[in-house]
């Protein structure tokens, strides 16, 4: 039986009315996978072949043929990609540009500035800030790489705290950063997708409770530094050659010797004026959404172009493959995972049940909702922690990115089922997801930060605890408050 629910069913209960939500086996094997999936990010498990899985097993339920399973299986890793395309491309071009950059030592120029900072808290907010900036145009992991493999010797020779370093970098970066996104909009793209909300409505939500939850975040993370500073002195192991220097702050020294490509200077330049050209016109022009991500990408393309030609002009054609290459395999790589587990999450929402059923219905996730709101009393408060339960579970692998398809599905359905507007929930979920891949887990973004360090990811967790417990205090109440 493939008919679920549609507008109007109701049955008449005491007085009161209640949808009826009639389930099919897909619905049960649906929720089942999904605790399969949590359990397995629990578990520290990859849930990419439990998501494949149960791609084909809701096929399986849904036609009872195994053709017909193929047929779903592959419309939902179609849908899928067709709704991160988009982001991988664009990602793929800011690595390739990054590369160029650690290639002619241009990065080394346009950092210069930094490399001067010696007082402490002075340090955490510029680089932070820095790291803030770069993560909105480059991405947090290139952007981490970029700095840390040249400021992270230079300021930890200073004296600077290692830790405190890599709690800016954290805090600034994937946290503050990326749950924003406000100029690439990775994130908020794939929560437009999940939800079905026009990605202008998404930002619209996003950048106040992003600013407010990072900047508290921030402040708690300055507390700690300076308390670790009081604590510890000047650290210990900051001597060159030791475990102090990070294994890509080592690299450095190999990759940006003293005398950078002659055409370094022209291409930092080039980078800054290019972005800030693209900034102006996203600023005058009121662009926001796709086609705010398809100027940056423009720019992007155009200032990798440029400086391929300027920094290699007898092999440009074949170092350009290369960057490109670069670049897009490193995107492809990280969206590989969250293909496949959008793929899954997308069949429980309204716009999958369309695309992947050839249904108009509004989809597992919605049908799961009603039916918890007739069984237990959902409410702002109730539905606000539920949202941001989920966006913690989902982000278990430590990419924030993979449980934003989870999230938006719960959000639409919790939103449906207690009344209440869908864009501040699905934007707590998001923040949610992307501080707890941020900050929380050790093998996630904070397994990079603390390499570029040269700290402990465990250590550097505990002592982002407080700003991550902040950020998502500051967010649950400010999204409370405008519901």
């Amino acid at each position: 039986m493939f008919y679920t629910y549609k507008e109007g069913d109701e049955a008449t209960l005491l007085g009161l009315k209640v949808v009826v939500v009639l389930f099919t086996l897909a619905h049960w094997v649906f929720l089942g996978f999904i605790l399969v999936i949590i359990a397995t990010l629990i578990a520290r498990k990859q849930p990419i072949l439990p998501g494949a899985l149960g791609i084909l097993a809701v096929g399986l339920a849904e036609r009872f043929s195994f053709p017909g399973a193929l047929e779903i299986m592959f419309r939902a890793l179609m849908l899928s990609m067709q709704n991160l395309l988009t982001i991988i491309l664009l990602i793929g071009m800011v690595v390739a540009l990054t590369k160029l950059l650690q290639d002619t030592g241009a990065d080394v120029i346009i950092t210069q500035p930094l490399q001067t900072l010696r007082d402490p808290v002075l340090s955490y907010w510029v680089l932070g800030v820095v790291m803030w900036a770069m993560t909105l145009f480059l991405w947090p992991t290139p952007a981490v790489t970029l700095l840390g493999a040249v400021l992270v010797p230079t300021l930890s020779r200073s004296g600077l705290n290692p830790m405190a370093i890599a709690m800016s970098l954290a805090i600034f970066g994937e946290g503050l950063g990326l749950s924003g996104d406000f100029v690439i909009q990775g994130a908020p793209s794939l929560l437009s997708k999940a939800t079905g909300l026009p990605l202008a409505s998404v930002l619209d939500a996003l950048w106040p409770v992003v600013l407010a939850s990072g900047l508290a975040a921030a402040a708690v993370g300055d507390w700690q530094q300076r308390r670790l500073s009081k604590h510890t002195g000047a650290m210990t192991a900051i001597l060159p050659h030791t475990q102090a220097e990070s294994k890509l702050a080592s690299k450095a020294k190999i990759e940006h010797p003293k005398n950078t490509d002659p055409a370094a200077r022209m291409i930092g330049f080039l980078v800054l004026g290019g972005y800030a050209v693209a900034i102006a016109i996203l600023i005058l022009g009121k662009i926001k959404g796709d086609g705010a991500s398809a100027i940056i990408g423009g720019v992007t393309l155009i200032i990798l172009i440029t400086g391929t030609l300027l920094k290699d002009r007898g092999n440009a054609f074949s170092t350009f493959v290369e960057y490109v290459r670069h670049g897009l395999r490193f995107s492809i790589g990280t969206f590989t995972p969250i293909i496949i587990m959008a793929g899954f999450f997308f069949m429980g929402t309204a716009t999958g049940t369309l695309a992947v059923f050839d249904r108009h219905e509004p989809g597992f996730f919605s049908d799961f909702a009603t039916s918890l709101a007739q069984v237990f009393p959902l409410n702002k408060w109730v539905a606000g922690l539920f949202v941001m339960l989920t966006a913690m579970l989902g982000s278990m692998d430590g990419s924030g990115f993979s449980g934003l398809p989870l999230t938006g599905g719960i959000a639409v359905a919790l939103s449906e089922a207690a009344g209440l507007p869908l864009a501040p929930l699905a934007v707590l979920g998001q923040i949610a997801s992307i501080w707890t891949g941020a900050v929380l887990i050790p093998w996630g973004f904070a397994a990079v930060t603390a390499a570029v360090a040269g700290v402990e990811a465990q250590t550097l967790v505990k002592y982002n605890l407080p700003s991550y417990l902040t950020a998502l205090a500051v967010a649950y109440l400010w999204t409370m408050m405008r519901l």
